[in-house]
């Protein structure tokens, strides 16, 4: 029996997810068996979501050395029908309400150059565009899962239905709820049922839309004009084409990515566009748009603003306010487990903070206490058993993808790599008391890297410092972030403009032929940046005027919502 089961742990763990499909093409919706390996690994991982973040942890567990994994079972579950996260586009027709199943729309394309948020080692294919449309991003990570062999431990068109803790504050289980769908009958599912001893939550958080609560809205939405389009307020998760806003009045609300697209695609074919902003604000460059200050409330006829100011001829709203921290399927336990408990908590209007809470809890702008904004806190369950990837907001996503991997990798390997939690605790108020000192509400801002650049470069380079302190990383004295790539991802704005330029000229092949690795495509960036700025020094008039608005703490806020410590209209490189 032991030369058997020896045997058998050598097998591919593949083999015994085969018979699961197996089974499961057997059972029925109805069918409560809990399908388990045939021999049970000696560690079990689930992982939840195949965008940047969950490839990025599955290929990084499957990096261990054969010797600390062997035995693991390490299996990913995505809803969809192919990786790549939000960059995958949703075959419907958004329907409002009903949620679509991405953001992306047909005009995205990255706002920063592709090298600076690729994966470590893994580069865009020659001839890319320095700032791409979504079609190759999404193929970028169907590319990463085939090169890496990650795709016999996804599950596609599986969804993490419902996840409770069976156990205590030292060892238990996670007991999950997967319902499989099929492409052809989206109605039909089986239900699986699994355990886990540890669950990472990748799945992003772009999903449910936040839309402030003003008062009027209701009467507003009613009161269409009797002729033309119905008056419309849409969070910008529906928004596809600017096609929609021909000749139409149109206030977007919020400066951020959506929200400067917005304005860029729409202004130019609407009659009018107004951009809703926060005190000291500015509006998109390059958008054709008239400042407004916030939205006070809806009347009958018009919106007013908190200035007093009011409009009556606006027929749609767009807005993009962000989105709201939620992981539903940890607010419920599985109903074939009665006795496990939720891992998650959802109250908005809570008054725990990170030392007073016993569990874990959102308040929709902020999941807490996490340790790094990666570990749970929560007192229910260990450190490991819980934790995420890919919560930092304002961050090169791929790259620290694979640095929050890396944590969790060696942590899971590892339990005595992390501080006792009583430790992390204090960690993270300390972090949480550093942004109240720059004018920061840890409850309110998040997980967002609000000191640009530099806070999210030095929280990457300080989770592999710590690793390599503890003697888990070979110790190189070097920062996990390249140069290059801290460089690049300050000369964002210097880089846009000089790609505008070239492709307005037609000359994309002459800078992108036979550009291939991260050096290649480094020294491209530096030279593309050196040769602009040259350019807008013999055309000073060529910029127009870019505002910056005096932020916090002596920071400047661009009209991209990315912040700087200097007032200069050039970033360089």
């Amino acid at each position: 029996m032991r030369l058997a089961q020896f045997i058998f742990s050598l097998l591919p763990l593949s083999t015994w997810r085969d018979s699961i499909h197996s089974l499961d093409g057997l059972s029925s919706i109805n069918d409560n068996r809990i399908f388990e390996p045939p021999i049970q690994p000696n560690k079990s991982i689930a992982i939840v979501g195949a965008g940047s973040a969950g490839l990025a942890i599955l290929k990084v567990l499957l990096d261990l050395p054969i010797e600390v994994r062997s035995g693991w079972d390490i299996v990913l579950y995505e809803q969809r029908r192919n990786v790549g996260g939000l960059w995958l586009p949703d075959p419907h027709e958004p329907n409002p309400p009903h949620l679509p199943e991405t953001p992306l729309y047909p005009l995205l394309r990255t706002n920063t150059p592709h090298p600076t948020m690729t994966y470590p080692g893994f580069t865009f294919p020659p001839n890319t565009s320095l700032f791409p449309f979504h079609q190759a991003v999404e193929q970028y990570h169907v590319d990463y899962a085939a090169h890496y062999n990650l795709t016999s431990h996804i599950q596609l068109s599986h969804t993490v239905h419902a996840a409770g803790w069976r156990g205590n504050s030292t060892h238990g289980k996670w007991d999950i709820e997967i319902h499989r769908y099929f492409e052809s009958d989206i109605s039909i599912k089986h239900v699986l049922h699994r355990s886990f001893d540890h669950l990472i939550v990748a799945n992003g958080h772009n999903h449910y839309p936040r839309v402030p609560a003003w008062n009027g809205t209701e009467e507003w939405l009613a009161n269409s004009p009797a002729e033309g389009p119905k008056r419309e307020l849409l969070h910008s998760i529906f928004y596809r084409s600017p096609e929609h806003y021909r000749d139409r009045t149109v206030v977007i609300v919020g400066v951020g990515a959506s929200g400067r697209d917005a304005a860029l695609q729409v202004s130019p074919i609407a009659r009018a566009t107004y951009q809703s902003l926060r005190t000291n604000g500015t509006t998109t460059p390059g958008a054709n748009v008239i400042a407004k200050p916030e939205i006070s409330h809806f009347t009958k006829n018009a919106i007013f603003f908190v200035d007093g100011s009011s409009l009556d001829t606006v027929d749609a709203v767009i807005s993009a306010t962000g989105y709201n921290f939620l992981v539903p399927f940890l607010n419920r336990a599985p109903t074939w487990s009665p006795s496990s408990l939720p891992g998650l908590t959802t109250d908005p209007h809570t008054h725990a903070n990170s030392t007073t809470s016993e569990s874990l809890i959102t308040n929709l702008r902020y999941i807490f206490p996490l340790y790094r904004h990666i570990f749970s806190l929560s007192k229910s369950y260990p450190p490991t058993a819980l934790s995420f990837i890919g919560l930092p907001v304002l961050i090169a996503n791929c790259p620290s993808d694979i640095a929050q991997a890396i944590f969790v990798a060696q942590s899971i390997a590892n339990s005595s790599v992390l501080p006792s939690r009583e430790d992390m605790v204090t960690d993270l108020v300390h972090q949480e008391n550093r942004l109240l000192e720059r004018g920061y509400d840890p409850y309110v801002v998040g997980h967002k890297m609000v000191g640009g650049d530099d806070d999210a470069m030095a929280y990457q380079n300080d989770l592999v410092a710590y690793l390599k302190k503890k003697g888990q990383l070979p110790n190189d004295g070097k920062d996990y972030v390249e140069q290059w790539r801290r460089d690049a991802r300050k000369g964002s704005f210097l880089l846009k403009r000089a790609w505008d330029r070239v492709e307005a000229a037609g000359e994309e092949s002459k800078w992108l032929t036979g550009v291939q690795s991260e050096d290649e495509w480094a020294a491209l960036m530096k030279r593309l940046a050196e040769s602009q700025e040259e350019w807008e020094k013999e055309h000073p008039n060529s910029l127009g005027t870019l505002p910056l608005a005096e932020g916090p703490n002596g920071l400047w806020l661009d009209g991209y919502g990315l912040y700087y410590t200097w007032p200069s209209l050039l970033v360089s490189s």
